[in-house]
């Protein structure tokens, strides 16, 4: 099969009262990328946002994935600014027809199978973020992080998600508590790539809705959002006529 480039952005209009500082309006673009679409930008981003960090070492290649990259339940999310790859995400869903093991954070936190036990709907694991290392602007940087969780809220939200997952550096654990209500779960787990202590943290659809209308306009979500973002998703969202095993999350692809 050939591989498409990347289709035109979705519906993405967060409210802001405050623009960043030189832009008149929102500057980012969002695309979707499922199965049929290059990838490469992503990979690239990713690669160079974790080598800048140190958890990467030099690779000739210039890109990092993983086997979960390869699942149809998977999509990644790319934010453009004036045609320039700036932040990825990735989205991989654990519908209720699919193994747990579709989530690639599954293998490091044993307290996601009672989850998964007692979840209504699918499970969706947004990680995989990557901002692009040479920018310095704080403000830029912080709307970016905001626009491309708030891009995982309405994949999940579109592909009917009963539970949200991220897994992040403790630094990160009081954003998603204030901001969407997320809870830890279990104990942090050596989440590659790196050997460092990373937190999973879970919460439903209908509590981060609830944190949305009372603590930030910008994570306020419209259904035209969520109809654009289902289209995009696509292949992510199909059930597949046939039983589904996915691999144990193992090496990574270069």
């Amino acid at each position: 099969m050939s591989l498409k480039t990347s289709p035109s952005s979705i519906a993405f209009r967060p409210r802001q009262d405050n623009v960043l500082s030189g832009t008149a309006k929102f500057p980012f673009e969002i695309h979707v990328l499922t199965g049929e679409h290059h990838r490469d930008d992503a990979y690239a981003l990713r690669y160079r946002a974790y080598h800048a960090s140190g958890i990467l070492e030099d690779d000739p290649s210039g890109q990092f994935q993983d086997r979960a990259d390869q699942f149809s339940s998977t999509a990644i999310v790319i934010a453009y600014d004036k045609g320039k790859c700036v932040g990825t995400v990735r989205i991989c869903f654990s519908h209720p027809w699919l193994p747990l093991t579709t989530l690639p954070c599954a293998p490091y936190y044993p307290a996601l199978k009672d989850v998964k036990r007692s979840a209504a709907g699918a499970l969706v694991e947004v990680g995989r973020m990557a901002i692009d290392p040479d920018i310095t602007n704080t403000s830029y940087r912080t709307t970016l992080y905001a626009a491309l969780v708030r891009a995982g809220f309405i994949a999940a939200q579109a592909g009917g998600a009963s539970h949200v997952l991220v897994t992040t550096k403790e630094s990160g654990v009081g954003f998603y508590k204030a901001m969407l209500g997320f809870k830890v779960v279990g104990e942090p787990g050596r989440y590659p790539p790196g050997d460092i202590p990373i937190t999973l943290l879970v919460g439903t659809i209908g509590e981060a809705q609830l944190k949305q209308r009372a603590q930030n306009a910008f994570f306020r979500i419209t259904l035209d959002e969520i109809g654009s973002m289902r289209a995009a998703l696509g292949p992510a969202l199909a059930r597949p006529s046939v039983t589904v095993n996915a691999p144990v999350y193992g090496s990574q692809i270069r």
